[in-house]
């Protein structure tokens, strides 16, 4: 079994970056083959433009969907997004880690999004993702009493738009989330545990 981690997070040594290294090495103990792209560390372009092709077919007029769904025919996407392309093809479970920043994603992985979940690959003619697994792992700042209904709804509700209109949209299959509440506020015991937690929630996963 293959899978491809996403990490959206400007520093590596972080919790955050714990909680990537406590994924490669909980999967990889189970036999998995374990790919990783590193979104800041690859410094990877966050906006979709022409420099996403090594060709256009309009150049009087740019329409983004219109250019990926020919390079999806051709192969004429840049080099970074082709990788990302194989990457992704290969993986039978796929898990974006990444903070809560505004009740959202980092800017970067939503442009990773925008990128590499192209149309004509990803959604519209063809769902080259279709029946694979996807895994959130996400930390908040905020503790989860607040992520209530009543308040700020919960983070499920507020990620409607990831698991409905993008992973959905393009054929994959959500798992339970994993969720870290007030990551800052965790005391040295309270991360350790919540480790296991995610060792646990890894080596449950239904394939």
């Amino acid at each position: 079994m293959k899978a491809h981690l996403v990490f959206a997070h400007p520093n590596i040594k972080s919790y955050h970056g714990q909680l990537r290294d406590t994924a490669i090495q909980t999967l990889e103990s189970t036999g998995w083959q374990v790919t990783v792209s590193d979104l800041f560390q690859l410094k990877f372009k966050a906006s979709a433009d022409e420099d996403d092709f090594t060709e256009l077919q309009k150049t009087d007029f740019f329409d983004l969907q219109y250019e990926q769904q020919i390079a999806a025919q051709r192969g004429t996407y840049s080099a970074d997004i082709l990788r990302e392309h194989r990457l992704l093809s290969d993986a039978d479970l796929i898990i974006f880690q990444f903070p809560l920043w505004w009740s959202s994603m980092p800017g970067l992985l939503k442009g990773y999004i925008d990128r590499v979940f192209s149309f004509g690959w990803a959604y519209g003619s063809n769902h080259a993702l279709a029946g694979k697994k996807i895994l959130v792992s996400v930390t908040t700042g905020a503790p989860e009493l607040v992520w209530t209904e009543e308040k700020r709804g919960t983070i499920k509700d507020i990620f409607k738009h990831l698991f409905i209109g993008t992973f959905e949209l393009c054929g994959l299959i959500s798992l339970e989330p994993f969720i870290v509440y007030g990551a800052k506020r965790q005391t040295e015991q309270g991360k350790i545990a919540l480790f296991d937690d995610f060792r646990i929630h890894l080596s449950q996963l239904k394939i």
